[in-house]
């Protein structure tokens, strides 16, 4: 009996200390044991870097939006699957009841519904209080321009990932970090610790583009225009800065709104950068400049236009619309004949020809920033057919995209060297600081000289009695550009006899071109001719890209655009926008702000003034221009926190 009770005590004094272990030695190793089977991390997902114009107006950004969690298993076991998937209905009318259903029938604890709830949604269903239901806030790409350089600006996915133009060719720029959060899980609710993260922290940065939302904006009106008018497959406007390669348009018909799911695939395709021609007599102007450039030809040279026929070889006759007999090369260009430059092209030869076409970049994907530019169609010199060299010296037998030839042509417009185009004008980072972006290196084509001889030629084009391009003609300005009208090829070989690519491309002012545009449509209903097609769209736009930029005119005045109309080119980019003069310019010197809640007045501020003034005022800036603020879209006063406002900034007079 001693001996068992020996026992006994012995037992009980070790239960004893093995409690003590417990309860106060190993505490915190069994606290830390509670706390994992509770405390889980989920993945905070980062904020996307904005895309912005060159005026920092926004045209992708994030904001942020409710996204429903199930705990399923929790749900189950309460037997509270109908009734959720009941509730989820009832706000959600239109989704899917089977998806739900499998949703709810998943054993897990945590499920992320696809659906996105605005404030009065997630109230809604905060209300029900029914059980595994909780809320997390997501990141939500919102594109507030709408179609505005929708093609250009592109679009993300379903998994927030982009998939077209800059969201998509940008996006190991634009993309976060996402981070990860710890949070306890009680009774299926997640409820937050303290130290959650900022999504913010660790945000993709943000993509300054080379576009101006202005002249974009003229651009989408110029050419919906002209699809109205014309009804083709497709249409598209390149606006390019011949000096630096940057592209300040380009739109493309049909288009879409990146907010809203797509009819089609065909309204993505932007056709600039990914659809390829034949680019007809825009070629002529390369041809030109190459044999000149080589000293093949000279400038007061003429050449027997066999008075518009002539049989090539014994297959091919080659003819021009415009019957003549001798033409100088300036008449060549103007009149577009295909005869006369298959004679220069002849003076080159197959090698040289193809070699110089590849000098001005095509048969290559331009180094442009956007996901699908074609590279066109250049088969190698050694493949081309008795009839091929002539048909390339004139844009025939070769492909290239929209912005290609625009490209091309800006050589001849930038004293004979090519800028690799971009659309990428500076990345920066959430701190404000720029990153380093690889930039393709400028290259010398043709002597300044030659470009120079090429341009006053191409003035000729628009400006001369026999010139085809006459509707492109901009008052104040001298335009240096040409015509195209191409035949399209026959799917059953050779070339339809009624379908036709008409475009223009031209440089203005011709003598220190700001801008080259480009216009091109596919199948023009009603007509097909560039000059009657496309070359009145580049006059009108032309016209006011002059006036925005404050172009001088060829006698030296200045256009004095009217600074409301100027505002109101923008109108796309706010809806409800409407412009308001300020009436009570500052005193000179004045620097003086009147914050009290309400919107400043930011006439004769600079830049900087005008956004610490915003700033301070609680207010979004949206600056049009540089300088000093002139005029704003609201009236300084009362306006609502958060509010957007928008100044226009011009040079001091």
């Amino acid at each position: 009996a001693a001996l068992v009770g020996s026992v006994l005590a012995l037992a009980l004094l070790g239960l004893v200390w093995r409690a003590w272990v417990v309860a106060v030695e190993r505490h915190e190793h069994f606290a830390e044991l509670g706390n994992r089977q509770q405390l889980r991390t989920y993945r905070v997902d980062a904020s996307r870097g904005d895309v912005v114009d060159r005026g920092y107006i926004a045209l992708a950004i994030t904001d942020r939006v409710h996204k429903v969690v199930l705990n399923p298993r929790l749900i189950a076991a309460q037997g509270a699957t109908e009734a959720v998937v009941s509730a989820l209905l009832g706000i959600f009318p239109d989704e899917d009841p089977a998806y739900l259903r499998d949703e709810l029938g998943r054993d897990k604890a945590y499920r992320q519904l696809r659906m996105m709830l605005d404030d009065e949604q997630a109230d809604r269903l905060q209300r029900l209080a029914l059980p595994g239901i909780s809320l997390e806030q997501a990141p939500n790409r919102v594109y507030p321009r709408k179609r505005l350089a929708a093609h250009i600006v592109g679009r993300v996915g379903a998994q927030g990932k982009g998939n077209l133009g800059i969201e998509y060719g940008m996006e190991t720029f634009l993309r976060g970090r996402d981070a990860m959060s710890p949070a306890y899980f009680a009774r299926g609710q997640k409820l937050l610790v303290e130290g959650f993260p900022d999504p913010d922290v660790s945000r993709g940065n943000t993509v300054v583009l080379t576009i101006d939302s202005a002249i974009q904006n003229m651009a989408e009106e110029a050419i919906d225009e002209l699809v109205a008018t014309w009804l083709p497959a497709s249409a598209s406007i390149v606006v390019l800065d011949p000096r630096s390669g940057e592209v300040l348009a380009m739109v493309s018909r049909p288009t879409f709104d990146p907010n809203l799911p797509v009819d089609t695939l065909g309204q993505t395709v932007n056709h600039a950068i990914q659809s390829d021609f034949e680019p007809g007599s825009t070629m002529k102007a390369v041809t030109v400049a190459a044999a000149l450039e080589a000293g093949v030809i000279r400038r007061e040279e003429s050449f027997f236009c066999e008075k518009g026929k002539w049989q090539y070889t014994e297959e091919h006759a080659i003819n021009d619309t415009k019957p003549a007999e001798w033409l100088s090369v300036s008449e060549i260009l103007a009149t577009s004949s295909n005869i006369c430059t298959t004679k220069i092209y002849e003076r080159l030869d197959k090698q040289n020809m193809y070699e110089w076409v590849e000098r001005f970049h095509f048969g290559e994907r331009p180094p442009i920033e956007l996901s699908g530019a074609t590279a066109g169609l250049l088969a190698p010199w050694q493949k081309w057919s008795a009839i091929q060299g002539a048909n390339v010296s004139f844009g025939q037998g070769m492909t290239a995209s929209p912005l290609q030839v625009a490209a091309a042509f800006a050589v001849i417009a930038n004293e004979g060297s090519y800028m690799p185009p971009t659309i990428v004008h500076k990345v920066l980072t959430p701190d404000g600081d720029e990153l380093p972006i690889a930039r393709a290196p400028k290259e010398r084509v043709v002597r300044a000289a030659t470009a120079k001889t090429v341009l006053e030629m191409l003035e000729n084009v628009v400006h001369s009695d026999k010139g085809t391009g006459k509707n492109a003609k901009i008052d104040g300005y001298r335009v240096a550009g040409k015509t195209s009208t191409a035949q399209k090829a026959s799917k059953q070989g050779g070339y339809a006899e009624d379908d036709y690519f008409a475009s223009f491309v031209g440089a203005v002012p011709a003598r220190s071109p700001r801008v080259v545009i480009l216009v091109s449509v596919d199948l023009p209903q009603g007509g097909h001719y560039g000059n009657e097609v496309a070359a009145p769209t580049f006059a009108k736009l032309g016209a006011r890209v002059m006036e925005h930029l404050g172009v001088p005119r060829d006698d030296g005045s200045r256009p004095t655009p009217d600074p409301i109309k100027l505002l109101a080119s923008s109108h796309v980019l706010v809806d409800g926008f409407t412009p308001v003069l300020d009436v009570e310019p500052a005193l000179p010197g004045e620097r003086a702000i009147e914050i009290d809640g309400g919107l400043p007045d930011f006439t004769g501020l600079t830049l900087a003034e005008a956004i610490d003034a915003a700033d301070e005022a609680g207010v979004v800036l949206h600056p049009l221009g540089t300088g000093i603020a002139t005029m704003q879209d609201h009236p300084p006063g009362a306006i609502e926190p958060g509010a957007s406002v928008q100044v226009l900034f011009e040079p001091p007079k």
